[in-house]
């Protein structure tokens, strides 16, 4: 089975490149577990486009930018109509999540239909988890679970799809940033796709772009965009 990895960058030179080199002595080690790797570069005002584009020569890479910032879910988007793989992965730039986890994410597609990397379940491995961080995301678990998505770890950056069900959830997002992941969540919840939940290494990068104060900010949003989805599906 043929992997995409795609990745959604934004004003990410500093943490960009290392990643990079990280996925580059992956897939060397093993070369038949990724077979493309898209990068959007969603309108970045620094050199992200530069560094990934020197990755070129060593991985099965291509670049696509956005002309201008449009979010992280426009971003993941567009690299999954994009793709071409049999399994569809986005991971973020920043490598909070390690590339040594992908064999993870494969086997779980290998039995489901979508795989989601989860840094709250036992085994689970996280590292410079601030206190603060940890007490939000207790919160925004709880309440997530109001609508039928506390299992999920719906904000971590960690996750993969079977080409066609990438395709279903992704070719009419409404939500570009932050919270498309809970738009993809609960319509795949609603759709019946089988799910495979599994603990990460995960370690919290300086530089987030997603602070507490966002993440509380979001979780507000997040009741009138699930009345707006089942709308949608009524």
């Amino acid at each position: 089975m043929k992997t995409s990895l795609v990745i959604p960058a934004y004003n990410e030179e500093a943490r960009l490149g290392a990643f990079l080199a990280s996925v580059a002595s992956f897939s060397a080690a093993h070369p038949q577990l990724i077979h493309e790797i898209i990068i959007v570069d969603d309108g970045s005002r620094d050199q992200t486009k530069r560094i990934a584009e020197r990755y070129q020569s060593e991985l099965p890479l291509k670049v696509i930018a956005h002309s201008a910032n449009r979010g992280k879910g426009a971003a993941v988007q567009t690299g999954v109509m994009a793709a071409t793989g049999d399994y569809i992965i986005f991971m973020d730039a920043d490598g909070a999540t390690p590339i040594t986890e992908l064999p993870k994410m494969l086997a779980a597609l290998q039995s489901h239909q979508i795989g989601i990397g989860n840094r709250w379940l036992p085994g689970a491995k996280t590292q410079r988890h601030s206190p603060l961080r940890r007490f939000s995301g207790w919160l925004y678990r709880h309440y997530m679970a109001i609508f039928g998505l506390g299992a999920i770890d719906t904000m971590c950056g960690f996750k993969g799809y079977r080409r066609e069900v990438a395709r279903a959830l992704f070719a009419r997002l409404t939500e570009e940033r932050w919270l498309f992941d809970t738009e993809v969540a609960y319509k795949a919840v609603r759709a019946g796709y089988t799910i495979k939940n599994f603990p990460i290494a995960w370690e919290s990068k300086d530089g987030s772009k997603l602070d507490t104060k966002t993440l509380l900010k979001s979780a507000l949003q997040i009741w009138p965009l699930i009345q707006k989805l089942k709308r949608q599906t009524t």
